[in-house]
């Protein structure tokens, strides 16, 4: 089964999932607070973690950036929820290294959907053993480490940035369509008003810096999607 941590304060909102997604296969266990789930991260191996934001004690931005600074742990898939659904809070999980978010209230079927895609991508990563090391440009992609190197730097790449670096550089100049995009990192189509893309997108621009040419590395073609640049493409 799969080992998935919650960590929410809602306990009738975890025997619901609990219930559910056991059926689904997955081994569901339950953190009340931000405390009580670090201490479950770091006591135990997990394959997937659902993170409230909105927590008693560490919020849930406290303990992603704890389970991003851990080698251990640094790659465990995590699926954010918010209550609000406030942009603000959507936005500072993507940057702090959130693989995918969810609102409340939320789909069962769409949660599950939502974890398989996580859990692929994070298979897909684990078990990738070919070209270990993109070279983009002035770039340096480290897969196995979750890392970008730029100008001596050394910069944490999420699972699902990281994918996103494989599908450019399979395609440098070539635009990859949204819902290409969409069904590749986060495992659905685009849904109406949902912006985690490009979220994503803008993180992963911050991250990448801009070409030796002074030009984004990314450049979005509108309504189509976005497409991968060396120095000196137009």
């Amino acid at each position: 089964m799969i080992r998935l941590l919650v960590i929410d304060d809602d306990y009738s909102l975890f025997a619901l999932l609990a219930e559910y997604l056991g059926n689904a296969g997955f081994d569901c266990h339950h953190a009340a607070d931000g405390d009580a789930g670090v201490a479950a991260l770091t006591s135990g191996p997990w394959d997937a973690v659902i993170l409230d934001i909105m927590l008693p004690g560490k919020n849930g931005h406290e303990v992603l950036e704890m389970i991003r600074s851990k080698p251990e742990i640094c790659r465990l898939p995590v699926l954010m929820l918010t209550a609000r659904g406030e942009e603000d809070d959507k936005v500072k999980g993507l940057e702090l290294g959130a693989d995918d978010y969810l609102s409340k209230p939320f789909g069962p079927k769409e949660l599950v959907a939502r974890l398989h895609a996580l859990l692929r991508r994070s298979s897909h990563i684990v078990s990738n053993t070919e070209a270990e090391v993109i070279q983009l440009d002035d770039l340096r992609i480290e897969k196995s480490a979750l890392m970008l190197v730029r100008d001596g730097y050394r910069i944490e790449l999420t699972a699902s940035e990281l994918r996103l670096i494989e599908l450019f550089a399979d395609s440098i100049g070539k635009v990859i369509g949204r819902d290409t995009l969409y069904r590749e990192i986060l495992g659905h189509p685009p849904f109406a008003q949902d912006r985690s893309l490009d979220m994503m997108m803008s993180r992963l621009r911050k991250k990448l810096g801009p070409r030796r040419d002074g030009r984004e590395r990314i450049r979005a073609a509108r309504g189509q999607g976005y497409m991968f640049l060396l120095t000196g493409d137009e």
